[in-house]
């Protein structure tokens, strides 16, 4: 009886230590970006809430033996269950939301289309980060392989950019050979709502018709093409790559702004 309770016990430190590896593991998942510049409200979310996890696994036996002492009273039920609810709900929209942005990962255009809205990224000085640079050469395989296209450029200059991030792109195209005359710049949009609708009163005024593709970086096109579809711009997703590295983070991050989206706009 003594060495089957103390195999049990060896089982059951067997799995906490197990959990508490997978949770450090995913604690390091989000940490990585840091050391590539990339730090934003769903690295310190993920991290603190693995490190939370990793606690709880880790001296299990101890907190199991406080959760009961709290379920013995009324109030304690109360708690627990209402606690309890509240987490799985949260860990359900967030799971929901993040395979509603996974599964745009690799969408590309199922039909040609005339337009292509390129979405505005970080500039540094005038030069575009990695990720713009991105989503500039996926507009440039586009535009090389369907001559009648055209593309609307959308960003504007934001703090520590010397130039528009359509500025930056519509250098950066032109450097890889497409004619600046099938290239519009719409300069003055600071968010992805704004890139949406300050392209789509360019496109009229320009005369440019659809079907639409919009670029951007593959974790940010399911966000795009919500917004897109709340404008009333219908329209497909042209994903262009990202670092593997930081895709998580990413892929959380919009997530976490797509409740933000849903809420407030």
């Amino acid at each position: 009886m003594k060495g089957s309770n103390g195999q049990n016990q060896g089982r059951r430190t067997l799995w906490q230590l197990l959990l508490t590896g997978l949770c450090l593991l995913g604690f390091v998942v989000f940490l990585l970006p840091i050391f590539g510049g990339i730090l934003n409200l769903a690295n310190v979310v993920a991290m603190c809430g693995f490190l939370l996890l990793a606690a709880v696994f880790f001296w299990w036996t101890a907190l199991a033996r406080l959760l009961r002492r709290i379920w013995r009273h009324g109030w304690g039920k109360v708690l627990l269950a209402a606690s309890g609810a509240a987490l799985l709900a949260l860990a359900l929209v967030l799971a929901g939301l993040c395979a509603k942005v996974v599964s745009h990962l690799h969408d590309v255009p199922e039909k040609p289309c005339r337009t292509v809205i390129v979405l505005g990224c970080q500039v540094r000085g005038s030069t575009p980060s990695l990720l713009l640079r991105y989503r500039v050469q996926a507009a440039a395989d586009y535009l090389t392989e369907h001559p009648e296209a055209v593309a609307v450029l959308s960003g504007g200059q934001g703090s520590g950019e010397d130039v528009s991030e359509a500025e930056s792109m519509y250098r950066s195209l032109v450097q890889l050979q497409i004619d600046p005359a099938r290239l519009y710049l719409e300069d003055a949009s600071r968010d992805t709502a704004e890139n949406l609708r300050f392209s789509m009163a360019l496109m009229e005024r320009e005369g440019l018709s659809g079907p639409v593709a919009i670029v951007s970086n593959d974790f940010h096109i399911g966000r795009a093409l919500t917004i897109a579809e709340d404008l009333g711009l219908q329209a497909e997703g042209l994903a262009a790559r990202s670092m593997n590295y930081s895709r998580p983070a990413y892929v959380l991050r919009e997530a976490l702004a797509l409740v933000k989206y849903a809420v407030f706009h």
